[in-house]
């Protein structure tokens, strides 16, 4: 199905953005776009993909129009415990400390995180979150938050991850 849209914006560091249809979101990752970034503001034609999608979310592939250099999307691709960006926030639904991870609310949608992911204190339910968006590379289709700040825990109520040991 063939669908046009305007691309609200593209996160450069996670190589990820959104184009607006219809009035919804649409994500769009870098390797779904044919041999250009997008661009805040370029009018894109793509086909929408269902099954890739994360649960209530629309992707976007094959997507053409986009006018940025495919070179600048490379950048920034590590793994690094940056301060998050502040691309998304949301409202931490459960943690659990034992195991590291949990789900965050983001806009209706259950984003998983990990420990491993936080920046600074641990976070516990209810904590306002920021976070960077990512795909999945054990789940493709699923997002999983990166880069989170904001968490109120303390690391010695980690559980097993906790760090330090005794006396």
């Amino acid at each position: 199905m063939s669908a046009q849209g305007v691309v609200k914006n593209f996160f450069d560091g996670k190589a990820f953005g959104f184009i607006t249809h219809e009035g919804q979101d649409v994500f769009v990752h870098i390797k779904d776009c044919q041999g250009a970034k997008p661009v805040p503001g370029d009018t894109v034609t793509f086909d929408l993909d269902p099954e890739k999608a994360a649960i209530g979310q629309l992707k976007a592939v094959n997507v053409l129009g986009c006018t940025g250099s495919a070179e600048d999307s490379a950048k920034g691709k590590g793994k690094g415990k940056g301060k998050g960006s502040g691309s998304c926030q949301g409202t931490l639904k459960s943690f659990s400390a034992a195991s590291g991870y949990g789900f965050i609310d983001f806009n209706g949608t259950d984003v998983f995180c990990h420990v491993n992911q936080c920046v600074g204190n641990p976070p516990q339910k209810g904590d306002w979150l920021t976070f960077d968006l990512e795909e999945s590379r054990s789940k493709p289709g699923k997002m999983n938050a990166a880069n989170i700040t904001g968490g109120t825990g303390f690391p010695s109520d980690a559980g097993a991850w906790g760090g330090g040991g005794g006396g």
